[in-house]
């Protein structure tokens, strides 16, 4: 097989000024297309990451208990930066879902405007996942207890 890797996601909103200010502001992508049909965002220099594309301004949010995406998650540089976006999402009323300690990742889920759930998460590169495996391992991380970043 020559598929290497996701390329993107596409979510569906209702707002795309919201998912703008949310996806731009509070995460700090860049936009890499806009249109009235939808937003094309990224983190680097690649064309897109995640794109919003515009749905009835009557559609259903996100429910718990639906088939679907659970969660689009972002893989960060570590710890610290986990941290700082949870400070970040306190700072401008972001839904906090809560925070897991996975063994392999350390992570936090928000919410976006429109209930979509994103995962925001730092590898643990002293667990080896090859030897201890994945599983579903799931148990309290206190995001709170991680030491702020040193200042220059």
């Amino acid at each position: 097989m020559g598929i290497q890797r996701v390329g993107h996601v596409v979510l569906k909103m209702r707002d795309l000024e919201k998912a703008k200010a949310f996806y731009q502001g509070v995460l700090g992508m860049k936009i890499g297309a806009e249109s009235e049909r939808g937003i094309f965002f990224r983190f680097g220099d690649y064309h897109h990451d995640i794109a919003v594309f515009k749905t009835g301004d009557d559609a259903d949010l996100p429910k718990a208990n639906q088939v679907g995406l659970v969660h689009v998650a972002l893989v960060t540089d570590g710890v610290q930066t986990v941290k700082a976006m949870y400070e970040r999402c306190k700072e401008m009323g972001v839904e906090i879902v809560g925070s897991n300690d996975h063994a392999i990742t350390k992570s936090l889920y928000i919410k976006d405007p429109e209930g979509n759930t994103i995962e925001i998460y730092a590898e643990v590169p002293e667990y080896n996942w090859r030897e201890e495996g994945m599983g579903f391992i799931s148990r309290p991380f206190d995001i709170e207890q991680i030491p702020a970043p040193a200042t220059a």
